[in-house]
């Protein structure tokens, strides 16, 4: 057996672990499949895991199974892991993504808490509201404020706690935190920020709780509740705090950054420890092996919890005591994926039966490996094109529409659609919303593929799909034929909207508008081919965000291609929207030997009516083969902020901002018509126009073919070196991840 190096030294009060120059040559060597190698670096990792996992579930009892589960998914990944210097945030975004799945999982109603310390310690486990405030001796009172007031957050909200709890004690940078998150670093800021103004919220209320004496309308209000108070009872709650001299006065000058945050380390109870090398040694069996090792690990376990429960906070806290004040019974969701949490960052990790590693009795009936699905494997209610709305939309008796489905639908539940192509003869409407910790999903059911053909819907009906509302998820589906716009969502906002193939309509794909449409994601979907046959073809846009206004919303990882009129409009939209990692390509040409084609076909309009000073932004997005521009204003004059995008080979310019302050930094633009076209008020630096020596035989190759390419499996877009180049590549756009 070959030298393993050395483990990383680490000294995690200053500087995140694995951040030593052997790191790189620990993950090449676990990669090789050097099992010494292997059990250095996993070891290595667990306590970071631990700590994420422990504090995002904030003390469930299964949070050891879904450290064991991120440490085989990454274990039985890692040899696909390209970038061996981003291993922590690889494996980080994994027990994320493992973290959202146990939470849908999870059938238990979030309606009652069992302590798991030493009932001397905490009086009354199960007690009233009053009792969650009540202060705990053996915790530091900063830290107890934390625990308890991360009681009223989202699930998302909780797992970004638990990132930006690592990232306070050192372990994680933010740049790993937004990549866990799958977010740019600005928007994990933003998120960050929303946390902690709900967490200082929930801060002020616990103090003015504890203050003595206590003021008599605050008890009066909280009187009666159980449990840990529902989000409208916290509003009143704060609303009160915030207006009574009594009660402000106990929350004075306090803030979440002003918290010192006096809590250690969980530690990692000793026989997960020692069993690294055993899952080491066994995750190339049969996944069916690998399920039985890990339940029997986990009764383990379940007594060494036990007997660790009682041990008092120190420098490093105990599993126990430190995320042990409530054990949450957690919300309910379906099985399956979400991807507002971004895609599966293990492509090709096999799924691990979920009863194996659940943490409850296994059944009588052996369990058997499955596979990973892209979408989900239960559900609350079924769609089937052989179904009938007057079934009870069962498995067995499915629903025929998803309009009725997700009429049913409350907070929490999930719709599967299975495979097959429906026929609707009037619009789809989804109107249902949900919260912000029970979203509703509506997904295609493991992979089946469900097409919604629009081509039986009246001319006049204007829209195939019309949704409104929040909190929803929509993914897996492909929509074509429709005689209108495919896809419309009004007022939308919270929701997800990925994986969606929209092509071969005769309007627009998708759009969103109207007032408060904010903090949508549209992730890894396609929209293409979408043209008007009737006169000209050539506006039928790709995805347009218009007539509207809305703070939050996210394009992030789609193809925007062969559509008669633009590829993305964001012209008439009030509020910054923001642009990653997309393609836009051969918009505007006329495929379809239509004799009066009439088209501008830009990529990306990043603006555009007068008056709206809009700062979108655009990063690692690229645009070629378009007849028009790559990337515009159309005309706006706002701030629009373009980093490390590409422009190749548009029928005008790359990048063409005349009216706009628009910001550019380390673009690429080639063989455009011309690379750039700026007015006075544009700045740019470090833009291939800024730097001598740019040309076309700079790029690795030239060939897009494969950009149309079927997706990975998690969704992502396929890899290519197409655009790449080898003078600096540190500018223009990466097409490859």
């Amino acid at each position: 057996m070959r030298e393993v190096p050395a483990r990383p030294t680490t000294d995690t009060a200053t500087r995140p672990p694995g951040t030593g120059p052997s790191l790189t040559a620990l993950v090449n060597a676990a990669r090789s499949g050097d099992a010494d190698a292997q059990a250095a670096l996993f070891s290595e990792y667990l306590p970071l895991i631990y700590n994420i996992v422990g504090r995002g579930l904030h003390g469930h009892a299964d949070v050891d199974d879904v450290v064991q589960e991120t440490m085989l998914r990454a274990m039985r990944a890692l040899p696909e892991l390209r970038a061996p210097e981003r291993f922590r945030s690889w494996i980080v975004a994994i027990a994320i993504r493992q973290m959202h799945d146990h939470r849908r999982r999870n059938k238990a109603a979030l309606a009652r808490h069992t302590h798991v310390a030493d009932a001397a310690e905490v009086p009354d486990p199960v007690g009233d509201f009053a009792e969650l405030a009540v202060d705990r001796q053996t915790l530091s009172r900063a830290g107890s404020d934390l625990l308890e007031a991360s009681q009223w957050l989202s699930d998302e909200q909780r797992r970004t706690l638990a990132l930006w709890w690592q990232e306070t004690a050192g372990q994680l940078t933010r740049a790993e935190v937004a990549e866990a998150l799958h977010l740019s670093v600005p928007h994990t800021a933003v998120r960050i920020q929303r946390m902690k103004a709900k967490l200082e919220v929930a801060v002020g209320v616990l103090a003015a709780w504890r203050a003595r004496p206590r003021c008599a309308e605050l008890d009066s209000l909280a009187g009666g509740r159980r449990g840990v108070p529902e989000g409208r009872l916290l509003t009143r709650l704060e609303r009160h705090v915030a207006q009574c001299p009594q009660c402000g006065a106990a929350v004075a000058c306090r803030s979440i950054d002003d918290l010192p945050i006096r809590i250690g380390a969980l530690a990692v109870p000793a026989a997960l420890v020692a069993a690294i090398p055993r899952l080491v040694g066994q995750h190339a069996v049969t996944p069916g092996l690998v399920s039985s090792l890990l339940n029997t690990l986990h009764h383990g376990l379940a007594r060494v919890s036990a007997k660790s429960a009682t041990v008092a906070v120190g420098t490093t806290a105990t599993l126990a005591v430190v995320i042990g004040v409530t054990v949450h019974q957690l919300p309910p969701h379906a099985h399956g994926t979400d991807p507002a949490q971004g895609p599966e960052p293990t492509a090709g990790a096999p799924h691990q039966p979920g009863r194996a590693l659940s943490g409850t009795t296994p059944s009588a009936t052996p369990t058997t490996a499955s596979r990973s699905y892209a979408g989900v494997t239960t559900a609350d209610y079924y769609v089937a094109p052989t179904g009938d709305d007057t079934n009870p939309g069962t498995l067995a008796r499915p629903f025929a529409t998803m309009t009725r489905a997700v009429a049913k639908a409350r907070p929490g539940q999930t719709v599967a659609v299975r495979g097959g192509t429906y026929h609707p003869a009037r619009t789809i409407t989804l109107t249902s919303s949900g919260t912000a910790g029970h979203r509703i999903t509506v997904s295609n059911y493991r992979d089946e593929k469900p097409v919604f053909d629009g081509s039986g819907i009246p001319a006049t009906a204007g829209t195939f799909i019309a949704q409104s509302g929040g909190h929803v998820t929509v993914q897996g589906i492909e929509i074509v034929n429709s005689p209108g716009n495919a896809y419309v969502c009004t007022s939308c906002h919270d929701d997800v909207l990925a994986r969606l193939g929209v092509h071969g309509n005769a309007r627009t794909g998708l759009v969103l508008h109207g007032a408060g449409t904010h903090d949508n994601l549209i992730l890894d979907s396609d929209f293409y081919d979408n043209h008007e046959t009737g006169s000209t073809g050539g506006y039928v846009d790709g995805l347009v965000l218009n007539d509207g206004s809305g703070s939050g919303n996210r394009v992030r990882g789609c193809r925007i291609y062969d559509n008669s009129g633009d590829g993305m409009d964001l012209s008439g939209f009030g509020d910054a929207v923001t642009v990653e990692h997309s393609w836009a390509f051969g918009n505007g040409v006329n495929r379809w030997g239509i004799a009066t084609f009439s088209g501008g076909g830009s990529g990306f309009k990043l603006g555009g009516d007068a008056g709206l000073q809009v700062a979108h932004v655009a990063s690692n997005s690229a645009a070629w083969d378009n007849a028009g521009f790559g990337f515009t204003e159309t005309g706006g004059s706002g701030t629009p902020r373009l980093t490390n995008d590409t422009a190749y080979h548009n029928g005008a310019a790359g990048f063409a901002f005349v009216s706009s302050a628009a910001i550019l930094r380390r673009n690429l633009a080639l063989a455009n018509h011309p690379d750039d076209w700026l007015g006075g008020q544009a700045r740019h630096t470090g833009n291939s126009w800024d730097q001598p020596g740019w040309t076309a035989a700079a790029l690795h190759t030239a060939d897009a073919d494969s950009a149309t390419a079927p997706r990975r499996r998690d969704g992502q877009l396929p890899t290519m070196s197409f655009l790449g180049n080898s003078k600096d590549p540190s500018v223009g756009a990466v097409l490859t991840s």
